[in-house]
């Protein structure tokens, strides 16, 4: 996730994905990073929804433990 500016003043964090429907990139208000941060270490996904108001689940792939 990289951060970036913008229309307005608001920062956001770009979440390196694109909507499933539009194709447009996907964006979270950084004063609302740390929500999908925490969602996604607890649970393992995250939901943010898109402009165009496609839900998009996302998980984190974890690599298989060898031990």
């Amino acid at each position: 996730m990289t951060s970036n500016q913008r229309s307005g003043t608001e920062e956001v964090v770009d979440m390196e994905l694109h909507c499933v429907k539009c194709q447009a990139r996907l964006y979270v208000p950084l004063s609302q990073a740390s929500a999908v941060l925490d969602s996604l270490e607890r649970t393992s996904a995250a939901i943010p929804i898109c402009v165009c108001g496609q839900a998009q689940l996302i998980r984190v792939k974890r690599k298989p433990r060898h031990d």
